[in-house]
């Protein structure tokens, strides 16, 4: 089966139907199976690391002939 012809029969159902589905497929996901990827923590930064980043990087700088 594909999940685009049960999707195509799940909108053909009533919405109490609907609703019972979609709590029994919630059920059967283990929510223990979803791994989140690891989230690298940032360094503090003060806002005048910031700004000294944009003007170092991000804002050209006018070059002196």
């Amino acid at each position: 089966m594909v999940a685009s012809d049960i999707y195509t029969i799940a909108k053909a159902l009533s919405k109490e139907e609907f609703i019972k589905l979609s709590n029994m497929l919630r059920c059967d996901i283990k929510k223990s199976e979803i791994k989140l990827k690891k989230k690298y923590e940032l360094p503090d930064f003060t806002k005048e690391d910031g700004l000294r980043y944009l003007l170092e990087n991000h804002i050209r700088k006018i070059k002196k002939t």
